[in-house]
Parts: C-alpha cells; structure tokens; sequence
C-alpha cells in the first residue's frame, strides 16, 4: 500500500480501516456516513477534532444515528450522556434528523454563511462621533455617549476600546510649572545624566541624599491596606474615617547607595534652621568618615528648602568641603528620598497606634535596618530612570 505524505490523508485511511475493522457488520451507506464523519474531523475542519464546535459535532454524529433509525430522544439521551450540559436540545436533535432524513447522504453539518443583518452601532460613522463626543468633553460618562447617539453601554464601551481611549484620573503635583521652572529642570537633569554617562556607577556612589519629614505616632491606614478575602455572602467590613495624631516626631535622615549613613529626630519645641541643620551636618560628615572612611569626598544631595540653602548653611558646607549637587525647586520628583524611601516607610508604619515618641522612633530605625543593601541601591537608579524621564518630558513632573 502507497503511504501518503500528506499526514491527514494517512490519519483519514487508517481511520477508515480502523472503522471497518471495528464494524464490519455495517451496511454501505452506514459505513460511508461513518467515512464522513473521519472526513469531517480530519478534513474538512481547519481546527482540530478536540476544539471543534460542539454543535457540528453532535450534528454528525446525529445523521449517523438517523440512519442506525435510532429514535430522536434515545438519540438526544446518548448525546447528554457523552456531552452533558452543552448538548443540544431535543428540538434542535428533531430538526436534524428531520434533515438528515430528507438529505440522505448529502447532509452538510456545517454551519452556513448567512449575511445578516449589517452592524450598524458600531461602525465608522459612529466611531467618529463617540470620538467628537469625547474630544469636546473629556469628562464625559459612557451613559451620555449611549444617550446621545441611542446604543447600547456595550457598543459603546467597544467603540471607546477601539479608539484606544483610557479614562485616566489627574494626578497631584506640587506645583504648577512655569515653562522656566521646566527649563531648569531639563537642564539640571540633562547635567546630571551627562555626569553619570560620563562617570557611571562612581557618581552614584559618591551621593548622600537626605531630607527630613513627619513620622506620626498614628497615620490610618489606606483603603487598599484593609483589603481581605471574604465570601460572597460574608458581611461587608467597615472602615471607619480616621485623622492622623497630633503627636508627631520630625525625622532627618541621610542616606546612599548602601543604607542609612544617619538619622535623627528633632528634640520637641525645636524647629529646622540653618544653626540646627548645619548641627546635622556636621554629625553627617562624622559619621561618613566614620563608617564610609574608605570612600573619596561625598556629594550631598539635599531640596533646596531654606535652611538648606542659606549662606551660613553654604558656608559651612564648603568648610565641610561637600560638593552640592544640583537640584531643581519644587522637584521631589527628582528627591530620593521622597519619591522612594518615606513612601514604603509610612506605608509600614499605618494603622500601628505609638503611644510615645521613643515608640515611633524604634520603628523608624528597625525599619531602615531591615531593608536589604538592594533596597537602597534600587532608589538611586530609580533617580537615573527619573532623570531621563524628565528630559523626555521637556522639564515637566515624573509620575509613577
């Protein structure tokens, strides 16, 4: 026998011979009914046999049956038996062996091309209107689009998809931006990418970056920190609204690529000025020699709050022979510390009640201890990605 190379071909013959072997008692026209069923899956399906449509399927398998004059409801019993809940129903197994008795053997299982009738709430014409309601109001509610034009919410939920619109909501920023401010900041970040490209990881290392902020001895937590799993029928959990304490400690702290150089908490009816900043300072720059002693001189990166910009802060940072790097007003998008260490630190330290400050400052520091060196090290590529980011925004804030 000629072996084909055509693999659905050899899978059609031996099915055929598998069928006549297993029935040999079948008359002719069975027998060809069966063939066409091997036809069926093997051939005239693009997909095969385990994804085919479940109703081409049982309407096979329905003519073969007619022609066994099996009756219509011990043909739909066998059919629930294999097919369970997707099996047609009796009225739709009537209907095909009404077919398959009318057609003989030239019944086509397959379904028909059918014109239909042509879609008309989400063509191009109303895609262009959705996309003039939307472009004259972009607060619009998909309601008011199905209102206005008479769709549905589905039609147009689909035309908003397929114009690639996302309703996104405004994000807080610090300030808004003067086109100079932005030219400060897109210069400054253009500097300071140079300065990496040209010195790479060394430049990272060599920045301390510091600022200061309030640790509360209670902060609520978020929304999304009360999330737990419940059942369906489990009773809905309430979070009542809460403020954040009075009692509050106002954290100092330095940091590189490493981890914690040094923090500190201001004493209570004591305020930043630069006579207290410049106290910090100089325990900054202790500490440093201390615990970074094998380093070459650090480069401070602090905001440029004024305590920190003052001429007798400048003055004593240049005795201190720390070169400041450059940093743009009204940018904790570009601050470290802002955008990547208070934030994970309160969000730690939510919905934990401290009953004094010496409580909320153990916190504070076994926190800064657990972070890995990676953690750390994370944040200041972070400023990297930031400061690019900037550029490409032409000087405007960096989200998320």
């Amino acid at each position: 026998m000629q072996i084909s190379s055509d693999p659905r071909v050899e899978k059609i013959r031996i099915s055929k011979v598998l069928f006549l072997f297993l029935v040999p008692k079948l008359s002719s026209a069975r027998f060809s009914i069966t063939c066409k069923i091997v036809n069926i899956i093997y051939v005239d399906m693009d997909e095969p046999f385990s994804s085919m449509s479940l109703r081409i399927k049982q309407r096979a398998v329905i003519e073969f049956l007619t022609h066994e004059n099996e009756a219509p409801i011990e043909i739909h019993r066998r059919l629930l038996a294999v097919y369970d809940k997707q099996t047609v129903d009796i009225s739709t197994v009537r209907r095909w062996v009404r077919k398959s008795k009318g057609s003989g053997r030239n019944l086509d299982v397959s379904d028909q091309s059918r014109s239909g009738r042509p879609t008309t709430s989400t063509n191009e014409q109303k895609k262009q209107k959705v996309n003039e309601l939307i472009r004259g109001n972009r607060r619009i509610t998909q309601r008011t689009i199905a209102e206005t034009l008479s769709i549905s919410l589905a039609s147009v939920n689909e035309i908003v998809s397929d114009l690639e619109y996302t309703k996104v909501c405004a994000r807080w920023v610090p300030r808004q931006l003067t086109p100079e401010m932005k030219t400060v900041r897109l210069q400054t970040c253009q500097m300071l990418l140079t300065r990496f490209e040209r010195e790479d990881d060394d430049f990272l290392h060599s920045i301390v970056t510091g600022d200061e902020s309030w640790v509360h001895h209670y902060d609520p937590e978020m929304k999304c920190q009360s999330r737990e799993y419940r059942h369906s029928t489990s009773p809905r959990v309430k979070k009542f609204k809460t403020q954040q304490s009075a009692g509050k400690c106002m954290l100092t702290v330095f940091w590189d690529y490493r981890g914690i150089i040094h923090q500190e908490f201001m004493a209570r009816g004591t305020s930043i000025n630069s006579e207290a900043y410049v106290q910090t300072i100089r325990k900054l720059k202790q500490r440093i020699n201390r615990v970074r002693g094998d380093q070459k001189p650090m480069i401070l990166q602090h905001d440029n709050a004024r305590p920190h910009t003052s001429f007798f802060t400048k003055a004593a940072l240049d005795n201190f022979r720390f070169e400041v790097l450059d940093h743009p007003p009204y940018s904790p998008d570009l601050a470290p510390s802002d955008f990547w260490l208070f934030g994970p630190l309160k969000k730690h330290l939510r919905g934990i009640h401290f009953t004094s400050d010496e409580e909320v400052q153990a916190a504070t520091i076994k926190w800064f201890r657990e972070q890995p060196e990676q953690f750390y090290s994370d944040g200041f590529q972070k400023l990297v990605q930031r400061w690019r980011r900037c550029i490409e925004r032409q000087g405007d804030y960096v989200e998320k």
